[in-house]
């Protein structure tokens, strides 16, 4: 018999869905199915190790070990002090972290690894660009240039006033008045006056950065001392183990038969021989970190002497030149202006040399 696609339908609709219409065993199997699992019927062993855990919580572990203990005993700082003086290194006062620091550094020392050769002290080495860098960018900055460029100007513009002119009150001819550019009457005075003002406040713009960039210097001088530190450490710990491996190799006894043993003493002696050019490199770059202190202290020195003689003249100098010629205006012709003509020329003449 062959049963239609309806047929097929209400047979599955007629079919008992219900626990209570089929066996035990089915039910259970149904039960087990479709029956959702929720957060309450957990297992009772669970929700019992969970409360547990909360009563007695784990220790937490430790993020890291310390490996260096700021303590040097009395025989080992002995013995260091001996070698830092042999070595000269004494240039330098160690603390005992640093004391500590290098013996544990040269017991590290991994000779046998051509790497580890190349490597060692390349972490101190790398800073130097970094400092450099930096001190390029300062020194070659827009700020210090121009407050040169505009206390030139300034120094150009006092120096069209034309002082004989006016202590004088004489009267330039026509071609005087066309051909020369020296400021003889005050409302070119004025002119001339708000030229400079105009100068004077960009520098002062200029300056308020380059002082800004003033603490730019003490980073470097931390960074430059941070370097010279490590670079001494490396060097002592090298030193140190170079010493007692070249010890060692000539109390070591020459083979004479065995090939393997034979190579084994050249290579510890090549590998001797690179890390002692290695150390040689990182002697001159410590000397090298020690004339760079001088050189951070000569920058700072020429940018602090320029912002001083920058505040100078901005401060002192422009006004007080700009009150003698204000007051040279102010006098009739009958008046004694020798003696102010002679303030008037000295400050000009301290302008000068200031800028």
């Amino acid at each position: 018999m062959v049963k239609t696609f309806h047929q097929v339908n209400d047979s599955k609709n007629t079919a008992p869905t219900s626990s209570a219409d089929l066996n035990p065993t089915e039910a259970n199997a149904v039960d087990s199915a479709f029956s959702p699992k929720t957060f309450h019927q957990q297992p009772s062993s669970t929700a019992a190790s969970t409360a547990t855990s909360k009563e007695n919580p784990p220790a937490p572990k430790a993020l890291f070990q310390p490996t260096v203990e700021n303590h040097v005993d009395d025989n080992s700082r002995q013995w260091l002090e001996t070698a830092i003086a042999r070595l000269q290194l004494d240039d330098y006062q160690f603390a005992d972290t640093e004391l500590s620091r290098a013996n544990l550094l040269q017991k590290s020392i991994q000779l046998h690894d051509p790497s580890y050769v190349t490597e060692y002290g390349a972490e101190a080495s790398q800073q130097s660009e970094n400092i450099l860098n930096q001190l390029n960018t300062l020194t070659r900055s827009d700020y210090a240039d121009g407050v040169r460029k505009y206390l030139a100007l300034i120094l150009a513009a006092t120096q069209k006033v034309d002082i004989d002119a006016i202590s004088h009150s004489q009267n330039p001819s026509f071609f005087n008045r066309l051909f020369n550019n020296s400021v003889n009457s005050k409302p070119k005075f004025i002119e001339l006056e708000r030229d400079i003002k105009t100068n004077v406040s960009l520098c002062q713009d200029r300056l308020n950065h380059l002082k800004k960039s003033q603490q730019i210097f003490g980073e470097l001088f931390q960074k430059n001392e941070q370097q010279f530190r490590s670079l001494t450490v490396y060097l002592l710990a090298g030193q140190l183990r170079l010493e007692q491996e070249q010890e060692t190799l000539e109390q070591q006894p020459t083979e004479s038969k065995n090939l393997f043993a034979q190579q084994a003493q050249l290579d510890k002696k090549d590998n001797l021989a690179r890390f002692k050019r290695r150390l040689h490199t990182l002697k001159i770059l410590r000397h090298t970190v020690l004339l760079r202190m001088g050189q951070l202290r000569l920058e700072q020195k020429n940018t602090l002497m320029l912002i001083d003689h920058a505040n100078e003249t901005i401060n002192l100098v422009i006004p007080a030149w700009r009150q003698q010629v204000l007051a040279l205006f102010s006098l009739s012709p009958n008046d004694n202006v020798s003696e102010l003509y002679e303030k008037l020329a000295a400050t000009q003449q301290t302008l000068q040399k200031k800028i």
